[in-house]
């Protein structure tokens, strides 16, 4: 493996390392923020489902890849190299600096800046075309976080309205194994009566107490797994979402080294690792500010917002709709505490997070010209 190449997959790995400290939040914020498990135990379990979503990326992402991939630069525009590595370098910087500060931001959002950046400076105004990156990418990233607003509300009413406002009604599913008697009844007038114990499977939906204490559980489901289950795929859904947004770039600046593009595959893993790696090490910071500082959250809540966010990201990510995980995820735990009133939402915590996501297409993109009058 050329010098090139590890060049290459190193600052692929560096923006997914940024990527994974600042976004591994977005799937378990509701894990730790609900009382579900400790920071330790949700940021494994949300490196794990990233990184099967990351490498599940690599089959799956076709749409994603065509997305930040192609097309957007005028035809006849000579692709730079300079700006390739600098659009890279840019979203990067931006999103350490966010993390570094606790704000939850969307790598999307910086790539989409750090693009225009370095495609002014390095192109001119007339050589980015800006129509499709906006139909592409700009217009999903603006739709996305209302969408999930509304279906988190949505399903949070309809919630309370079929299982009652108690956070215990129906919390648990179990199926018991319990013995059941039989009188039988045999010989005519001289009947012979004999009592028989057979074994039936009952079902109840209902408080976590409800599974009967005398028989065998069989299967015992509460909301808590369920929760679990539904932060798994959210943070499933971010790994498919993102890790092709990040190969694409590094693939197309492969493609204008004198190295030459390293394998799909290969730059698949190094920035599913990156993620993974930003994550474990440095994923505390944002996901206290989502799990503590934004809305208190009970089980049933996390898991509607999860479930939210897995279903828009998922399909975003198959459909090549470039959504934002941190917008997503954000707005749908926003939309717990409006559903409530708004009256337990803490909104300076809001108001910081809105600045962020206005400043970062405007940083990142200054970022991104700075790289390539810097880069050779």
């Amino acid at each position: 493996m050329s010098a090139g190449i590890v060049l290459l997959l190193a600052a692929g790995a560096l923006m997914a390392l940024a990527n994974g400290a600042n976004d591994i939040s977005k799937g378990i914020a509701t894990l730790v923020g609900s009382g579900g498990a400790s920071y330790p135990w949700a940021i494994r379990w949300g490196a794990f489902s990233t990184a099967l979503g990351g490498l599940a990326g690599a089959g799956l992402s076709g749409a994603m890849l065509a997305t930040f991939g192609e097309g957007l630069l005028e035809p006849g525009t000579a692709p730079s190299l300079s700006a390739a590595l600098a659009t890279i370098l840019g979203a990067a910087a931006w999103v350490l600096f966010a993390t570094r500060t606790g704000l939850p931001v969307s790598t999307t959002h910086a790539i989409l800046g750090a693009i225009a950046g370095a495609g002014l400076a390095a192109y001119g105004p007339h050589a980015v075309r800006w129509g499709p990156m906006g139909a592409r990418i700009a217009l999903p990233l603006l739709l996305s976080p209302l969408v999930s607003l509304a279906l988190t509300i949505g399903l949070s009413r309809a919630w309370r309205v079929v299982a009652g406002r108690s956070s215990g009604a129906t919390d648990c599913l179990c199926a018991t194994v319990e013995p059941a008697r039989e009188i039988v009844a045999a010989g005519g007038m001289a009947a012979v009566v004999s009592v028989r114990t057979q074994e039936r499977l009952r079902v109840t939906a209902g408080p976590s107490g409800a599974c009967s204490d005398g028989g065998r559980v069989a299967i015992r489901l509460t909301l808590d797994h369920l929760h679990w289950v539904t932060s798994g795929l959210a943070s499933f859904a971010r790994g498919l979402n993102d890790a092709p947004k990040m190969v694409a770039l590094v693939l197309a600046a492969g493609a204008l080294s004198a190295a030459g593009a390293p394998s799909g595959p290969l730059v698949f893993i190094a920035v599913t690792a990156g993620m993974v790696g930003g994550g474990l090490f440095a994923g505390r910071r944002v996901t206290r500010v989502l799990a503590e500082k934004i809305t208190p959250m009970d089980h049933r809540e996390g898991f509607t917002a999860n479930l939210v966010t897995s279903a828009l990201v998922t399909a975003g990510a198959l459909g090549g709709l470039p959504m934002s995980t941190t917008h997503v995820s954000s707005a749908a735990i926003a939309g717990l505490g409006l559903e409530r009133g708004g009256k337990s939402i803490r909104w300076e915590t809001v108001r910081q997070m809105a600045l962020a996501w206005l400043v970062t297409l405007p940083a990142a993109a200054l970022l991104g010209a700075l790289g390539v009058w810097i880069l050779p």
